[in-house]
């Protein structure tokens, strides 16, 4: 598994230097359980990586073609960042990976069944705290040991982690945190990733959620709900949140 570790590593350090699109997916079932899908295509990030490590180099390092999931049951217990209880919540998921240099595909997909909604609820929480998907966190133990040299570059739980999600039967929310979004954009390398979205940088994030009753209403205007108002979908560039994290905010009533 060292070929994630490296990897990995590479997209969090370089991966806003391009585009990225992030689909997600939630589904909320009768009895409260369901599943968090969240697919990643960085694929543009191949000539990144071509151009930092070379090809030869990229060959000793065994980054090549791949088409592989990792059970997450497998590595959450070697983390010793992870509580017992986020331990539990991700230990039912899977990470599917599937790079190919010379089809420059990057791309991965991330699955975490839930049983309720209060796990749903902390699950997110997991995800955007950066204490399972931070690069410095879940991901090196997937190579096997700590990532060498993390820390420094943001990466997307930094993003998501501005806002707070909770969810009960009948209500979902996401609110932005203010002290959270405040202490983002206070930090230099922010002012560096504004002006490379004048360029046309995107992080392009699509959210559908699927509900097992009809959508009463919604407090979010861009939200474009289903015929049978039982799914719900919102999509923005999330290099936007930087000056309008509000923009993304949503109450749905259900």
């Amino acid at each position: 598994m060292k070929i994630v570790k490296v990897v990995l590593f590479v997209v969090v350090a370089f991966c806003f230097s391009g585009c990225l699109d992030i689909n997600e997916q939630v589904e909320v079932k009768k009895d409260g359980s369901g599943q968090l899908v969240e697919d990643m295509d960085m694929s543009q990030v191949i000539d990144i990586l071509q151009t930092y490590m070379g090809k030869d180099e990229m060959a000793k390092k065994g980054i090549q073609t791949m088409d592989t999931t990792v059970n997450l049951k497998d590595v959450v217990d070697t983390s010793s960042a992870l509580t017992a209880e986020k331990k539990a919540l991700l230990r039912p998921g899977s990470v599917h990976i599937k790079l190919d240099l010379d089809a420059k595909i990057f791309k991965t997909r991330m699955v975490f069944p839930y049983t309720s909604q209060e796990n749903l609820q902390k699950l997110y929480t997991v995800m955007s705290d950066g204490s399972a998907f931070g690069n410095t966190k879940l991901l090196g133990n997937l190579g096997g040991g700590d990532q060498a040299g993390g820390g420094g570059s943001p990466d997307l739980s930094q993003f998501t982690g501005i806002y707070t999600f909770t969810c009960t039967d009948g209500i979902m929310s996401k609110k932005v945190n203010k002290e959270k979004w405040k202490a983002l954009t206070d930090r230099p390398e922010m002012a560096q990733m504004k002006q490379a979205s004048q360029m046309g940088m995107e992080i392009n994030q699509t959210t559908v959620i699927t509900l097992p009753r009809p959508i009463k209403k919604c407090s979010n205007p861009t939200a474009k709900i289903s015929d049978d108002k039982k799914t719900l979908t919102l999509k923005y560039n999330l290099i936007d949140a930087l000056d309008h994290p509000e923009q993304f905010e949503y109450t749905i009533e259900y």
